[in-house]
């Protein structure tokens, strides 16, 4: 799998709970942190704001209160001592003049108590300054009202401009922080899943680290060794009852075959349970050297080995099989797969694979061994088995829908992968539309 895809799929939030809580968390953190500044925002220079707004409309009031009792020039001449008296501007336009040092009245100019701001030259200071201003309406004329608020827009740019970096800086880091808090508790999961996968795969010695005064992870690993220390034991309880019993019945039954031997020169018709017999010593034979096998007390005879004189050796002795199924038998020569080993035991796991491919690809199919340096690989274009099925395939005693058809006690796979583990090599086994491989390669 592609890294990216792998990193998609561990961070997707349909897929992990812990993401979802993280990103959850993120969102919760960027509602606060934009109604903390909004509320910021109303409580200093919004206000700052309402009260321009609140002191242009009590002037509105007074000047509506002035036109009504003053004729035009009496007017005008109040209006001309509130100028010079405060610091509100007023501009007003009187026979066809315009007071202050303004060219003409902005337009557009809504009516108070509605505002606009809009910027004027300060021919004294030589700057331009932003006004906030309305109109009032008078039997006299218009007259605008300005206050100078251009320090209240500089704090109110300057406020947003924080505002929107403050929020930009404050979700990367909760991103951040979100994915390493993620990322760490991902890993644990993950590496618990990987744990329960070695389980499932048969490997029961596999256990979860973990301290002895943790946190919830690890007395949940705490837990998962309790039990995987349970099952484990329970299993090799099993399995050694087995090989006991095999072990005990191996001999009264090698007897039994001999006296039936002696009856069988008296009685011929005796030769079919005979066979059967065979059959149940082999099973046991099977079981106690599988058993051997896997705790590594079955004696190596450890040689070079020539891969391809053993694949030689393997073809002949089953090309008869393959010939009665109609089935053929290509083999592809790239470099030799060096290796020292038993050459008994890994001759029984090429045999063992090859005759599974024989036995259940069905007539007529076509089986490819192709041996490189890294590995060999035994491909057949039969119908393969269910993905479900491919991790039971070695375990002991375990037949597949296809293989109950067939003679068998379901312990081949399972002594080809112990033969490979001794030998510190790995047993693939995947199963496509084209068929079924088995790969035995290098670790």
């Amino acid at each position: 799998m592609p890294i990216n895809d792998s990193l998609w799929r561990q961070f997707d939030p349909r897929n992990s709970s812990v993401w979802r809580l993280t990103l959850g968390f993120a969102v919760i953190m960027a509602v606060m942190l934009a109604l903390t500044v909004v509320l910021i925002y109303q409580l200093l220079l919004g206000e700052q704001s309402r009260q321009v707004e609140r002191r242009l409309s009590a002037e509105q009031v007074r000047i509506e209160g002035l036109a009504s009792e003053f004729s035009s020039a009496s007017f005008f001449a109040q209006l001309e001592v509130f100028r010079s008296e405060g610091d509100l501007l007023i501009f007003w336009q009187s026979e066809g003049e315009q007071s202050q040092q303004l060219s003409f009245l902005p337009e557009n100019i809504p009516t108070l108590p509605r505002t606009v701001v809009f910027p004027v030259l300060d021919t004294q200071r030589g700057q331009i300054r932003l006004l906030t201003t309305g109109v009032v309406h008078t039997q006299h004329g218009d007259i605008v009202l300005a206050t100078a608020t251009e320090h209240l827009q500089r704090l109110i740019v300057e406020f947003k401009t924080i505002a929107v970096w403050a929020c930009l800086i404050s979700l990367l880091l909760t991103g951040l922080f979100g994915y390493i808090f993620a990322r760490r508790h991902l890993r644990r999961v993950h590496y618990f899943n990987n744990t329960a996968e070695q389980v499932q795969n048969g490997d029961l010695s596999a256990r979860i680290k973990h301290h002895q005064k943790g946190d919830e992870f690890d007395r949940l690993g705490a837990h998962i060794n309790t039990m995987l220390d349970a099952v484990e034991e329970n299993f090799a309880l099993v399995q050694g009852i087995t090989d006991n019993i095999a072990h005990d019945l191996k001999t009264p039954l090698t007897r039994l075959r001999l006296n039936l031997e002696h009856q069988a020169t008296l009685h011929p018709n005796i030769g079919l349970e005979i066979e059967q017999l065979d059959t149940i010593i082999n099973t046991f034979d099977a079981m106690l050297k599988l058993t051997r096998l896997e705790h590594g007390k079955f004696p190596l005879d450890v040689q070079p080995i020539d891969s391809k004189l053993l694949i030689d050796d393997l073809i002949e002795m089953l090309q008869p099989s393959a010939q009665a199924q109609q089935q053929t038998i290509a083999f592809t020569h790239i470099a030799n797969f060096s290796i020292e080993g038993d050459k008994n035991l890994l001759f029984q796991a090429l045999f063992n694979l090859l005759d599974n491919a024989i036995k259940y690809a069905g007539r007529g199919a076509q089986i490819h061994i192709t041996l490189d340096i890294h590995a060999i690989i035994i491909q057949d274009n039969g119908q393969g088995v269910a993905s479900s099925q491919i991790s039971q395939l070695t375990k002991r005693f375990y037949r597949g829908s296809p293989a109950r058809q067939y003679e068998g006690v379901g312990l081949g796979l399972a002594t080809v992968k112990a033969i490979c583990e001794r030998h510190d090599l790995v047993l693939n086994l995947n199963s496509r539309d084209d068929g079924f491989i088995a790969t035995i390669a290098k670790e």
